[in-house]
Parts: C-alpha cells; structure tokens; sequence
C-alpha cells in the first residue's frame, strides 16, 4: 500500500512538472523523457527494496557493493550485501535474486546491435543514447556490437560434439520452403581498424508466411543473426 502511496504521489508531481505546450512534437518528447526517467525511478527503487528484505534474513553483513545494469528504462544503480564465509566474501542476493554479472540486460543489448548492424555507429549512437538515456561512447556501443557478432559467428561454426551411442539415422526431409535474407552495411569503427562490413541474416518458415488477400504478407515467426 505505501508503494503505491508513494508511486501516485511521484507520478503526480511529475505530472505537474510538465510545462504548458502549444506544439504536440515538444509535448510528446517531453511526457517521453519524464516518464522514463519515473520509470527508471521507480523500477530501481522497487529492485532496492528487494534486495533489502531479501537481505533482512542474513546476518554478519560487512559492507555494500554496488551494481549498475544497463535497462529499456536507463542505467539502474543498486547495492548489495557482502557476507564473510569459508570461501570470502559473498553477496547471496546475487544468486538468489537472479541478479546477472554482467551490465548489459538482453533488452538493451538486443537494441543496441540491432540499431548497430543497420545504421552507422554514429548515428546507432545517437538513437541509442536518445531511446534509452544511457550514456555511453559510440567506441563502447560499436565494441559490444562486434562482440556479439564474434560470439554468434563462433556458436555458427563450432560443431557440438555429442557421443553417438545409437545408430545414426538418415535425417527426415520436409517439404516446407525456409526463407533466408541477407543484408550488410560498411560500417566505420575507428581509426585503427577502419572500417568492417556488419551483416545481418534473417531466416522464418513457410508456415510462418500468413498471407492476406490484396495486402503484403505478414512474417509471425523469424531468426535473426548478426555479425
């Protein structure tokens, strides 16, 4: 009850912040920039006290660490816990809370290199920080997108070895069509490696193709892999 309490009473605040407008393009942007910024608000506040209830039934805490993860709504900073065991230090919400190491949540990550793969980084750069209010450098943007990249390529081409411990068999073959695009763009990094060619492949089933009589085809199901 005092969260939503609370969540109403900022929701309205910012409300009443928003200036007077006679243009719908200014109103629309600023409205925008507002509510993500109470939504990052909130999101981490809410994210905070979890971590704090969920820290309520551990005791021998000997100091805090803090986190920042990377969300659709900005960068979000928390801090946890650290205990002392047998092992060193440990932060246990981290485990049970489901809290990943590493910054970048699959969301912000699937953006940026879709905006990476299809537009040059300066402006991939510009989208990105204007969609998200992550402030980050284009050099940043441009070497989590390559990473991406080489980690896909490398699932493509690696075979998983698997023991055969039954007699192979002859694969099934279906007679439904696959459909694959491709698709690539020079793309500029800096000055030591110039410039590299992003790619991006698309692949989806004949039987995702729903077709509409007088109108384009709608695609409802497809695979994405960028390089």
């Amino acid at each position: 009850m005092n969260n939503a309490k609370s969540l109403g009473e900022k929701v309205t605040a910012k409300l009443s912040s928003l200036p007077d407008w006679d243009n719908l393009e200014d109103f629309v942007l600023a409205f925008q920039t507002m509510w993500l910024e109470l939504g990052q608000t909130v999101q981490q506040n809410l994210v905070q006290q979890k971590i704090e209830e969920t820290e309520a039934q551990y005791q021998g805490a000997r100091t805090k660490r803090e986190k920042r993860y990377y969300t659709p709504l900005g960068e979000m900073v928390i801090k946890r816990r650290v205990y002392l065991t047998e092992k060193g230090g440990e932060i246990k919400v981290d485990e049970e809370l489901g809290l990943p190491s590493e910054k970048w949540l699959p969301q912000v990550l699937e953006l940026a290199c879709a905006l990476g793969v299809t537009s040059e980084f300066p402006n991939a750069h510009q989208l990105f920080s204007q969609w998200t209010r992550i402030e980050i450098t284009e050099k940043t943007l441009a070497n989590q997108v390559e990473s991406v990249g080489n980690k896909l390529q490398n699932s493509e081409f690696t075979p998983e070895v698997k023991p055969d411990k039954q007699e192979r068999k002859e694969p099934e073959l279906s007679a439904e069509k696959i459909y694959v695009g491709v698709d690539g763009v020079m793309t500029p990094l800096n000055q030591k490696q110039g410039y590299k060619e992003a790619k991006v492949g698309v692949i989806f089933w004949q039987k995702a193709h729903q077709k509409k009589k007088g109108k384009r085809g709608v695609v409802r199901q497809r695979e994405y892999v960028a390089t």
